[in-house]
């Protein structure tokens, strides 16, 4: 999949995830309600979405940038919330602790990328306040902060794809300027 597929792709994923965001928000009692469903379909979309990324973008070195053991990790919560009776505290914590883990890993990427043309700022950003949100639901992981979080979670699904996004736009702009200056004859 070459740079463009990736863009169009992330163009896509921004679309499905602000119409799924709406759908959250619209019908936020009944996600409540149907929590364990809805957060552990994610985490297997996640899951999926991230070794299926990690084998199409990184073949030459699989298992060896992280996204393929986030994505098992993902897949595996997953499907214990979705097979599991669990009590909705244990769901709660569960997401959110997934989601600190996921965020964790967005802000190593930035750290590592720091020097690099165009560093992720925007995802950087928004992974940190993800987190500290994050810690309230964990810390209290009831109904009430459940609700506070399904507002969160339909800005998230927003945020996230567009951050990437955006990224790599700016990351596309900033290389094709830096072309555009090699090509240029020094007078």
């Amino acid at each position: 999949m070459n740079k463009k597929n990736y863009i169009t792709y992330f163009i896509a994923k921004t679309v499905l995830f602000a119409i799924l965001a709406i759908l959250v928000l619209v019908f936020r009692e009944k996600f409540v309600e149907y929590l364990p469903v809805f957060i552990g379909a994610l985490m297997v979309l996640y899951g999926v979405e991230g070794i299926l990324l990690d084998l199409l973008f990184h073949r030459h070195h699989f298992f060896n940038e992280g996204k393929t053991y986030l994505g098992f990790i993902e897949l595996l919560f997953g499907v214990v919330v979705l097979c599991a009776k669990l009590q909705f505290e244990y769901v709660c914590i569960i997401w959110a602790t997934w989601t600190i883990v996921r965020e964790s890993y967005e802000i190593r990427e930035v750290i590592v990328e720091i020097k690099s043309i165009a560093p992720k700022l925007i995802s950087g950003i928004e992974s940190a306040v993800v987190i500290v949100l994050s810690v309230t639901l964990l810390l209290e992981p009831g109904e009430h902060h459940a609700m506070i979080h399904t507002y969160l979670l339909a800005v998230e699904l927003i945020l996230s794809p567009l951050c990437v996004l955006i990224d790599e736009l700016i990351i596309n702009y900033k290389e094709k300027k830096k072309l555009e200056q090699n090509k240029t004859p020094m007078a």
